[in-house]
């Protein structure tokens, strides 16, 4: 099939791997050139959005759109995010008129909120707490409503907590395993907290997988296994062989006590799919040079 991602990201870089691996044909639309993969790229601006649809002169099949603010630190409320929206829902309305079969856009479990237990999709209510949750739920409903009844199939894809090699050192998991690496001392913010990490290779195959069965508009891309921040930090100090020494008087903080877990009735793990990596294997993935 003629694919065409939208971004060049940590996800999307697995993504076009696994679709590669699978004789799809792939080009990437992305403002920056990613040199780890091989497949035809076109820079350009998702915001010019006159010169962004050009790019449907290739005439893709299937149109992945992963592209959105992720920058640690002021992702969560950025006014950028206001502008991704748009751009979805932009996008939204040009394949509605398209030859498109298929359109995949990535969500994020952070539209769920506050949660006391594990998420659905399509039956956990969406309750956004922060501006980048908020308009991902905007552009969602939006796309939702413009291709309910077009000729295109929609999918919203809620990824949780993904992690993989080359992610960006400021994330959790690539400060952890320096720190450690460093013999550096590490004081958690959030111990009770309960989160849903995955692999962006299995994340590539829950895309894959999405292409080639038919399931419901909304998917979580999770593991269903839920872990602290602590576990996750023994889990990398076993595998390191190494621990973390704390300052005197200095201790971890309990956090907030939420759940961004993907739940096992989720539509994705009822398909039949399910993620390849444990926490242990996707970082001895991680950790491997």
């Amino acid at each position: 099939m003629r694919i065409l991602v939208i971004g060049s990201g940590l996800i999307a870089t697995s993504v076009v791997k696994r679709l590669e691996s699978e004789s799809h044909e792939l080009l990437v639309f992305s403002r920056t050139r990613n040199e780890r993969i091989n497949c035809q790229q076109v820079l350009g601006s998702i915001f010019n959005f006159e010169e962004f649809i050009k790019i449907f002169d290739w005439k893709p099949q299937v149109i992945i759109h992963t592209a959105w603010i992720t920058t640690p630190g002021i992702y969560r409320n950025d006014l950028s995010n206001l502008e991704y929206a748009e751009f979805t829902i932009n996008l939204a309305k040009h394949v509605k008129y398209s030859e498109v079969e298929h359109l995949i856009i990535l969500g994020t479990c952070a539209e769920y909120g506050l949660q006391a237990r594990p998420s659905s999709a399509g039956i956990t209510k969406l309750s956004p707490s922060t501006l980048y949750a908020e308009q991902k739920v905007i552009a969602f409903s939006s796309a939702k409503k413009l291709l309910e009844k077009s000729n295109t199939r929609f999918t919203w894809a809620r990824v949780f907590y993904p992690y993989g090699p080359n992610q960006d050192e400021m994330r959790l998991i690539p400060h952890l395993i320096q720190s450690l690496k460093k013999g550096e001392p590490l004081a958690l913010a959030d111990t009770s907290s309960i989160h849903d990490w995955i692999t962006t290779r299995d994340i590539a195959s829950a895309i894959s997988w999405t292409i080639g069965n038919e399931r419901p508009i909304e998917i979580d891309i999770g593991t269903s296994s839920g872990f602290t921040n602590l576990e996750l930090l023994i889990v990398l100090e076993n595998l390191l062989k190494t621990s973390n020494q704390l300052p005197q008087g200095e201790n971890h903080k309990p956090g907030i006590n939420e759940v961004f877990v993907a739940s096992k009735t989720s539509p994705l793990f009822t398909s039949g799919w399910s993620p390849n990596d444990s926490l242990t294997t996707g970082l001895e993935w991680m950790l491997t040079p």
